[in-house]
C-alpha cells in the first residue's frame, strides 16, 4: 500500500510540474517577433493610422511652394494600406492606396505609380514626436509640368 501511495504522489507531482511546465510555454503568435515588414507597417501607421505633418518639404533642395499644411495620414496592415493627404497636389491625391516597394520596405508607391518611388529614411519611431524623411524623384504622370518635376525631400514629423 505504501508503495501505491508513493506511487501514486509521484504520478501526481510528475504531472503538477508537467502542467506548470507546459502553461509556461506559450504556444500563439504573441511570442513571436514582427517581421521587418510588419514592423514598419506598425511604425508608419499601423491599423489605427499615424498622421505626418510636414516640418519642412524641399523641391531641387529649395523650400517647396504650396505644401503649407501638408499632411498625409498612413494606414496599414498586411492586406490594406491606406492614406489620406491634405494640401499635397499634385505628387499624392486626397486619398488612396500605398505599398511597399516589391519587397523593399524602405520605398512605398502611391496608388500604384511605380515611377514615383518614395524613400524612407530617418524614420526614428523612438522620438516624441516620431519623425521621418521620404524622398522621391517626382515626375508627373502622363507628361512633364514645369517646376513640378525633380526631388521632394518630405521632412515629418508624426502627429
Amino acid at each position: 500500500m505504501l508503495k501505491t501511495k508513493h506511487l501514486i504522489t509521484s504520478l501526481l507531482a510528475i504531472a503538477a510540474f508537467s502542467l506548470l511546465f507546459l502553461s509556461s510555454c506559450k504556444n500563439g503568435s504573441d511570442d513571436e517577433p514582427l517581421t521587418a515588414e510588419e514592423q514598419r507597417l506598425l511604425d508608419l501607421g499601423g491599423s489605427s493610422g499615424v498622421t505626418w505633418v510636414a516640418t519642412s518639404i524641399t523641391f531641387q533642395g529649395a523650400p517647396a511652394t504650396g505644401f503649407d499644411n501638408f499632411s498625409v495620414t498612413m494606414r496599414g496592415t498586411e492586406t490594406s494600406k491606406t492614406y489620406t493627404s491634405t494640401d499635397a497636389d499634385p505628387l499624392l491625391n486626397a486619398s488612396g492606396s500605398w505599398d511597399f516597394n516589391g519587397t523593399n520596405i524602405n520605398q512605398l508607391v502611391f496608388d500604384e505609380d511605380s515611377d514615383n518611388v518614395y524613400s524612407i529614411s530617418n524614420l526614428i519611431t523612438e522620438a516624441t514626436p516620431a519623425t521621418l524623411t521620404l524622398t522621391v524623384n517626382y515626375t508627373e504622370p502622363g507628361g512633364t509640368i514645369e517646376g513640378v518635376n525633380g526631388t521632394y525631400v518630405f521632412n515629418l514629423q508624426a502627429q
